[in-house]
């Protein structure tokens, strides 16, 4: 059989699309919040230094977005690919998981280079974004996705199946 007679199984693509469908509108989003993220603000000090507001609330503010968003759009993602019904099962579910752990991922990488930066050159104020860790919250859009997935698959019909 030739090459260009041979056709990838539906399952595949449909995998391969929604990895990809994934990828984009996670790191749009992401690119979104890194521009709307919030900001420390510095101001020189006498002695060359920079006195920075507290950082504390700056960073939580970060996380919980983070959590926040990627937690929806993996609800949102979840549905859509049971809704989809390509490939229904296990393996579809565990797939639904790693695609929005790649989107999360995707989300962060776009974010933190929309983002703003401490400048090379300060002036008198100096405003940033800082970095952050994910740290947990990296669980929450693949188990929301897969919560959504499995949640649907539960409540479904017989007839679905």
């Amino acid at each position: 059989m030739s090459l260009l007679k041979r056709r990838l199984p539906r399952t595949l693509g449909f995998g391969a699309g929604l990895l990809a469908c994934a990828l984009l509108v996670y790191g749009v989003a992401g690119a979104l919040w890194g521009i709307f993220r919030p900001t420390l603000t510095g101001h020189e000090l006498d002695d060359g230094g920079y006195a920075i507001d507290a950082m504390g609330s700056v960073q939580f503010i970060a996380f919980i977005t983070f959590a926040l968003i990627t937690g929806l759009l993996g609800l949102f993602l979840g549905l859509g690919a049971y809704l989809r019904r390509q490939g229904r099962g296990l393996s579809m579910l565990l797939w639904v998981g790693v695609c929005a752990l790649a989107g999360a991922a995707s989300f962060y990488v776009f974010g933190g280079v929309t983002a703003t930066h401490p400048p090379e050159n300060p002036g008198e104020v100096v405003e940033f974004a800082p970095n952050f860790s994910p740290a947990i919250s990296w669980a929450v859009a693949p188990f929301m996705a897969m919560f959504a997935y499995w949640s649907t698959a539960f409540v479904s019909a017989d007839e679905d199946w």
